[in-house]
């Protein structure tokens, strides 16, 4: 919890800055750029949650990884502050939180779009419409195949969950049949 709170301090400081010099999607696709980095290199993100390695050489590192990505100077500041201060392993967090933050701004809503079959593009543009027109925001989707869901929809925008799946039906379907019987 208190990680969440600490993450979520920084991402508002940061979007608040960022906004306040007109930089604030700029900052969003450099944080983007960051967090594929850290994704991809295991190394780099055990050196970042590592307090073995000194400060000066993580600042090194940081410098020489993220001018060449070419981020802005407020989002390599940044990085800079969070080496400094020791948070480090807090990254990603802060990184989530950001996003989650600059799309709430933006009236914008990650959804992940769960289906056992691969959905056609009509059938995602509805998904889509009609998620548009339940939140009123723009719909930034992920769709992903699960074959274990065995059919229907399953969607998931921060923690509010729609299950619409067939394995859901059979399990609620299965529950109440135990319930009867004992």
């Amino acid at each position: 919890m208190l990680e969440k709170r600490v993450s979520f301090r920084y991402a508002r400081a940061l979007l608040d800055t960022a906004s306040e010099k007109g930089l604030a999607a700029e900052v969003f696709k450099d944080i983007q750029k960051v967090r594929a980095t850290l994704e991809i290199s295991k190394e780099l993100r055990s050196l970042t949650e590592s307090p073995v390695f000194q400060l000066w050489k993580k600042k090194q590192i940081y410098k020489a990884i993220f001018t060449e990505e070419k981020i802005s100077d407020l989002t390599m500041n940044f990085l800079i502050l969070l080496i400094d201060k020791r948070r480090g392993e807090l990254i990603i967090s802060i990184i989530r939180q950001y996003e989650m933050q600059y799309n709430l701004l933006n009236n914008r809503l990650e959804a992940d779009i769960i289906s056992a079959l691969e959905l056609n593009d009509e059938l995602k543009k509805q998904v889509i419409d009609k998620l548009h027109n339940w939140t009123k925001k723009t719909i930034l989707p992920t769709f992903i195949v699960d074959e274990k869901i065995k059919g229907g929809l399953l969607v998931r925008i921060d923690d509010w969950v729609f299950d619409a799946s067939v394995k859901h039906q059979l399990d609620t379907l299965f529950k109440k049949l135990s319930e009867g019987i004992d």
